[in-house]
């Protein structure tokens, strides 16, 4: 039996012809016209592959991604960005986000087919190490997924996250995977006991603090237990000294 895609896409002309396209080559098809009602097909049905174009009314397909990306059993589907938009930056931004692949409109149908191919024989490889991951998933650990690297980290393992724009590297047991997550959307899912931000495009864990050194305006500078240096805004300063009582 063919794998089952789905195809979210708000335009009709291109949504029906992709359709026909895939269901004659013996896919399962799912369709969805927006991307509210593709996020809830994926949730519903955990298809084997999402197609989904970016520029869309509501939720747009960055949007889609994004959301799909939090939940660790739709995080690991293979997703494809279909869209008219050419311009590198957009095609990085989709891709650095962690998106499997980009396929511009139009399109030769061969490359559709291909990419579909290429993307599902990956996927082959990292389902099961995935599947065992979301199994063994507990309250004390997170999901990171980057491309076709997925972990499931204990928090104490994580040394730091730094924001790089709309991402986020999370610094962990010499990796440093890029999320296409913000900073603010850790903050809230961390536990505050054990994360503190330091600054704009830090989080420091407290567990990996070395040594606390005043700094220039009344600020600190934090040395983690790798060497890491961190300079704390002065806000963070002050409320680290009140949560430590220093």
């Amino acid at each position: 039996m063919k794998p089952t895609v789905l195809i979210i896409e708000d335009d009709p002309s291109v949504l029906m012809p992709v359709v026909d396209l895939l269901e004659a080559e013996g896919y399962n098809v799912l369709s969805a016209e927006d991307g509210d009602k593709g996020v809830l097909i994926a949730r519903e049905e955990e298809p084997d592959i999402i197609v989904s174009d970016i520029m869309m009314p509501g939720k747009d397909g960055i949007e889609v991604f994004k959301t799909l990306q939090e939940d660790i059993h739709t995080a690991v589907i293979p997703f494809i960005f279909l869209t008219a938009k050419t311009d590198p930056s957009d095609i990085r931004t989709g891709l650095g986000l962690g998106a499997d692949d980009y396929v511009t409109k139009p399109f030769e149908p061969e490359d559709l087919l291909k990419s579909i191919r290429v993307r599902l024989e990956k996927y082959k490889r990292i389902s099961s190490t995935a599947l065992q991951v979301a199994g063994n998933e507990s309250p004390d650990q997170v999901f990171i997924k980057d491309g076709e690297s997925c972990w499931l980290v204990e928090f104490e393992k994580i040394v730091m996250l730094e924001s790089e724009g709309n991402y986020v590297r999370i610094l962990f047991e010499g990796n440093k995977p890029l999320i296409g997550k913000t900073l603010n959307s850790f903050e809230e899912k961390l536990p505050r006991k054990m994360f503190f931000r330091a600054n704009r495009k830090q989080m420091i864990n407290l567990k990996w603090v070395r040594n606390i050194q005043p700094w220039f305006g009344s600020s600190l500078l934090i040395t983690l237990k790798d060497d890491t240096k961190v300079k704390m805004s002065r806000r963070a300063s002050q409320a680290f000294r009140n949560m430590m009582g220093i």
